[in-house]
């Protein structure tokens, strides 16, 4: 599982400005920041990425950190992940930390994520999280949609070179061109990530005390502040939900998702007028995304109405015609219609277009690993924040 962006109805994000008005002035700003946060401590991390003595006894037993960092780093991926040694694999579920995945040997990318880097640093390895931008993608669980976000483990090498681990084998994603994130802002996508587990199951008042977590974490998280917005409004707490989603747009002008939830919210509480403006905004955004437009169609294929899901493919296409997860999806689609020609087709331009990322799973590793030259000011960044944590 990736990190979990909860929403009511959801749109992708784009790089258009919203322009919402943020209606508070300081003195209410801190009263419903109070509010929210109320009763709530910033979390040190330590039982997150804790690792404990016998793990580590055993950990570097099986690895000497007198080794060269390269051979260090390829054991530490055997032992985790070799399915003849702990062969701990990627599972899309709940968000443990690192003592919980090593325990249930099983994790989501995070989960994973967070033990490898912490393991890589006790043996005296560059290790850090990074964020990467990945194809928007969604989940469904009765009235809330999910947006997901992706975490991996990367780290610099002395010979110059940076490695990157990825535990989401289906995930396709662009070159690795921001910096790394700061362990606060995995920490925050952990707390993020507990919260949204926790309103799935109902559990609103458990959801919030997470997310005050995240959010006190990294108080410039978009997402963790549209998370605590769809909490808010679970719990019947409409002032702070507002005021969160907000918050969010505050934080990005391009969420789009928090947008989409107070147009929601606004609807529910018989704002018309302010809820229409938005929607009409959200609307226009809609049709001009081919995300958006695969994320319906993949609902229309679901309830096998074939011939709406055709149409919402084609608009796709139109939008964006380099990406072959449309064209595999209207090849489906095409044989599900019973036209093989078509489908044929489809399946042939997915082909030429490829889109699968270059690196493949490891056999054996259940993740994917590479390698490039990498910006020396990067790993210079990298080793100080490392220094820091």
């Amino acid at each position: 599982m990736r990190g979990w962006l909860l929403m009511l109805a959801c749109v992708a994000m784009t790089g258009c400005t919203l322009g919402v008005q943020y209606p508070y002035s300081e003195v209410a700003e801190q009263r419903l920041l109070g509010q929210v946060l109320a009763g709530t401590r910033v979390p040190d991390g330590e039982d997150i990425m804790y690792l404990s003595p016998a793990f580590e006894s055993q950990l570097h037993q099986r690895i000497d950190r007198s080794w060269p960092a390269p051979q260090r780093l390829a054991e530490l991926r055997k032992f985790l992940f070799a399915d003849d040694e702990l062969d701990i694999r990627y599972h899309s579920g709940v968000t443990r930390t690192a003592m919980e995945t090593y325990a249930a040997r099983s994790g989501n990318c995070l989960s994973l994520t967070n033990l490898f880097v912490v393991s890589a640093r006790s043996l005296g390895i560059n290790a850090y999280f990074q964020q990467v931008d990945i194809r928007p993608s969604w989940g469904q669980q009765g009235s809330l949609t999910i947006r997901y976000e992706h975490v991996v483990a990367a780290g610099h090498l002395p010979n110059g070179l940076r490695y990157v681990v990825d535990f989401l084998p289906d995930a396709v994603f662009d070159e690795f061109d921001t910096l790394p994130s700061a362990d606060r802002d995995a920490l925050s996508m952990f707390f993020s990530n507990k919260g949204a587990e926790q309103l799935l199951k109902g559990d609103q008042m458990g959801a919030i005390h997470y997310l005050q977590q995240a959010v006190r974490l990294s108080p410039d998280s978009s997402s963790a502040w549209t998370n605590m917005g769809a909490a808010q409004r679970r719990a019947g707490n409409l002032e702070l939900a507002e005021f969160s989603y907000l918050h969010a747009l505050q934080r990005s002008q391009q969420n789009l998702s928090a947008l989409n939830n107070l147009a929601a919210l606004y609807d529910a509480q018989g704002r018309v007028h302010d809820a229409e403006k938005i929607t009409k905004r959200v609307q226009r955004y809609r049709r001009r995304n081919p995300y958006y437009q695969f994320l319906l169609a993949n609902r229309f294929f679901d309830a096998g109405q074939f011939l709406e899901a055709e149409v919402l493919l084609q608009a796709a296409i139109r939008l964006k015609d380099d990406d072959p997860s449309f064209y595999r999806a209207l090849a489906l689609t095409y044989a599900q219609l019973g036209d093989e020609r078509q489908a044929r087709q489809m399946r042939q331009r997915a082909n030429r277009l490829g889109g699968s990322d270059p690196v493949a799973l490891d056999p054996g590793l259940s993740h994917r690993f590479r390698v490039d030259r990498s910006d020396p000011n990067e790993g210079a960044i990298a080793r100080i924040q490392n220094r820091s944590q």
